[in-house]
């Protein structure tokens, strides 16, 4: 066979255009056809029609086909994020694709380059910053950035909670409010006129619907110390929502309530002291350990269950809302919160340890539960002011520190009180008589405030006399079988005993 007549009839044919493989050929397998002195270019050679090297003389090959190893994909090593970090997806976003480098330069021919492979954390799937979810704004969501806001959560901070009107479950009222996502919160309409009416909170809170007029409800913000702690918090932090107060209301309905003073069976928690032991003659229900750690969230952990022998024992609660030393434990926990942020440590528990320890080893106050033959604070001339250890520790002593005459005058041990009649009960726990304390103290009036305990003694005295008739009545009329309406009648008068007593004399 002829090969030179082959060679001339196959230069003769007009060139065909390059395949598309011939066109994704890597740069550095190609001969540079563009990169010459100053001289102008040579003229490109024709190919061959056929899509195979092109010879220039027998077994002289001047191209060749691409290696698979060319066409072959290999992924960059995976990051250990899903996402590029900020500095790479600033730059990113500046630009389409990265600056190419020496070593894999891409053609600066006419043609069209061979499109990358799309992968999983190609540049091309990379959004730009300013596109992407801006999580950290998401988490201040709740918080004010606003001057002007700030102003008025400072405002409401300022201005405190008003005196409500409806502290205690009543029936027979339908206007109550509540906040929107926790229906199990209740407001009454002075509390919310005085709270959170001309607020950023006034669209958060909605009127219930219809209910029963003979169900009793009270008003969280005068019945629940826990909702307004949650509400101070909520203006102290500059919240601009009200979840705190909805995460008290979901705790309320998804843990066992409080047993307050009532000793119950209950999943019980406790402190370590210094030495690692439990504090003793101390416990705490779950459901108020839940409420601390939302509220002051350093505190997490603050508190420990009890071993498996004394968890599920019946005991009270140690810091129970209706209780004279919750206000004492809580300014203590708060304290601790706020030396934790302070110090950017995790919280001290000793100095609420040492509180608890020295109150577990005073009486509790017995409040009005009148007592025969109790040990007793008093003044000599002023014998019905009766004031138990526990008040006297939290409102009387800091005023003897301070050498207050009217404090001064009180015995400093607990004595017997003599011709007490049906007993005695501590005068100090209520507010109105610690109101009544600090306005003599204030003015060192021993007149004003021995006129005033014996005006509450006597009301003390009238009302328990006339509780008790009608306790034996109760019990006489059971034994002779009375009707529904004889009862009924009986419940109304302890009633109105209890709201005489709470009104005017507490």
């Amino acid at each position: 066979m002829d090969w030179s007549t082959l060679l001339a009839a196959n230069a003769a044919h007009k060139a065909k255009p390059p395949s598309r493989l011939a066109s994704s050929m890597r740069q550095d397998s190609v001969p540079d056809m563009h990169h010459g002195s100053s001289g102008a270019a040579p003229a490109p050679r024709h190919t061959a029609s056929l899509p195979y090297p092109e010879d220039f003389g027998p077994g002289t090959p001047t191209m060749y086909m691409p290696s698979e190893r060319d066409h072959l994909y290999f992924p960059a090593p995976r990051p250990k994020l899903d996402v590029p970090l900020a500095s790479e997806a600033k730059t990113l976003s500046r630009s389409a694709s990265p600056a190419p480098s020496n070593a894999s330069r891409t053609s600066t021919s006419s043609k069209t380059a061979r499109p990358s492979l799309p992968t999983r954390h190609s540049v091309a799937n990379v959004a730009p910053v300013d596109e992407r979810p801006k999580q950290a704004a998401r988490r201040h969501d709740s918080f004010s950035t606003s001057s002007q806001t700030k102003k008025e959560l400072s405002a409401l901070m300022k201005k405190g909670l008003p005196d409500c009107q409806r502290p205690e479950p009543v029936p027979g009222y339908d206007d109550w409010y509540t906040v929107i996502g926790a229906p199990g919160l209740a407001f009454c309409p002075g509390c919310v006129g005085s709270v959170f009416e001309r607020t950023i909170f006034r669209p958060s809170i909605r009127r219930l619907p219809q209910l029963n007029l003979n169900t009793k409800i009270g008003c969280a913000f005068g019945s629940s110390p826990w909702l307004r702690l949650a509400w101070l918090l909520t203006l102290q932090q500059h919240r601009t929502d009200l979840t705190l107060l909805r995460d008290l209301a979901d705790i309320e309905e998804t843990s066992e309530p409080c047993p307050g003073g009532t000793e119950a069976v209950r999943s019980w928690y406790g402190l370590r002291d210094r030495e690692g032991y439990f504090v003793k003659d101390f416990h705490i229900c779950y459901s108020d350990v839940r409420k601390i750690e939302r509220l002051l969230p350093t505190l997490s952990g603050f508190f420990v269950r009890l071993p498996q022998r004394a968890s599920y024992g019946k005991y009270t609660c140690g810091i129970r809302a209706e209780g004279n030393r919750f206000s004492a434990y809580l300014d203590a926990l708060i304290a601790t919160h706020e030396r934790a942020l302070a110090s950017r440590k995790g919280p001290d528990p000793m100095p609420f340890v040492d509180l608890v320890e020295r109150k577990t080893r005073l009486r509790e106050c017995t409040r009005d539960n009148m007592l025969v033959g109790g040990l007793w604070h008093f003044m000599p001339n002023i014998p019905t002011l009766t004031v138990c250890e526990d008040c006297y520790e939290a409102v009387v002593e800091p005023e003897v520190r301070k050498s207050m005459d009217v404090a001064m005058r009180f015995n400093r041990t607990v004595q017997p009180v003599y011709g007490e009649g049906m007993g005695s009960s501590c005068q100090l726990y209520s507010r109105r008589m610690r109101k009544i304390f600090q306005r003599a103290i204030e003015d060192n009036d021993v007149k004003y405030l021995a006129r005033k305990s014996k005006e509450r003694r006597e009301a003390e005295v009238r009302l328990q006399q006339r509780y008790k008739d009608l306790v034996r009545r109760a019990k006489r009329l059971s034994r002779d079988s009375v009707g529904d309406d004889d009862e009924r009648r009986l419940n109304r008068e302890l009633e109105r005993i209890t709201e005489e007593w709470q009104a005017k004399w507490e």
